[in-house]
């Protein structure tokens, strides 16, 4: 009973919010659903190309410090990826719909459903299977480097921030990628590598203690990113 509890628990922490804002606003408008699964497909494509890099050089096999720049390099290349398939697919709707049914590239919703679709395949992709290994064996799993928490839950917590992250970000790079801001892009890359870089601590004594904080305060920093953007882009509509 206690282990279900744990299991339920984890499972809403993880999911209960991003799973909420994709019903609430995302699923809402058909577009915006077309868009958070499209971006979902990219963020599986850079995490299938990060795989074949791993598995085609035997020295990242061993290197985790290397692996994870490499990957989240990868992850911020098909973001840009699809924000391009993106335009194109919009300037190609605009040929053929009216005013009125247009989603512009501009619109907050559009770049906000693109990191609900980055964030929800991510949190399916790293902690889908650790939450349903929580079921499968006696008791509740512990780490070494992170002793009075369980596995899943510790996980549970990451993968909170993580999807919390990757909305604002995805916001952050929109606006970036539209003006062709240095400044934005490199805040998201930034803020990305800080957040991946912080759960290296989880090899040594203080673990979780300092890579669960640290990946929280990558969040509030994307989010305080996400919010100063969305003021200026609505001062300067004025």
């Amino acid at each position: 009973m206690a282990a279900w509890a744990l299991f339920f628990g984890s499972l809403m922490t993880a999911f209960g919010p991003i799973a909420s804002l994709f019903l609430l606003v995302v699923a809402q408008r058909a577009q915006l659903v077309i868009v958070s699964i499209t971006s979902a497909f990219f963020y599986l494509l850079g995490l299938l190309v990060a795989a074949t890099i791993w598995s085609i050089i035997p020295p990242l096999q061993t290197s985790i410090q290397a692996t994870i720049p490499i990957a989240i390099v990868l992850q911020e290349i098909f973001r840009y990826v699809f924000f391009v398939v993106y335009v194109r697919c919009e300037l190609a709707v605009k040929k053929v719909t009216t005013k009125q049914n247009q989603l512009p590239l501009n619109d907050l919703t559009t770049s906000f459903a693109s990191g609900v679709g980055f964030a929800l395949m991510r949190a399916l992709m790293l902690y889908g299977t650790v939450l349903a290994a929580s079921v499968q064996g006696e008791g509740a799993a512990f780490t070494e480097t992170c002793p009075s928490i369980p596995l899943v839950f510790s996980s549970a917590l990451s993968t909170l921030a993580l999807t919390l992250m990757d909305v604002a970000l995805m916001v952050v790079a929109f606006e970036g990628f539209r003006k062709k801001s240095i400044a934005h892009i490199a805040a998201v890359v930034l803020i990305h590598l800080g957040s991946g870089l912080s759960n290296l601590l989880n090899l040594n004594e203080v673990g979780c203690k300092a890579s669960i904080p640290l990946t929280f305060v990558a969040a509030a920093l994307a989010i305080i990113a996400a919010s100063l953007t969305i003021k200026r882009s609505s001062t300067s509509s004025f």
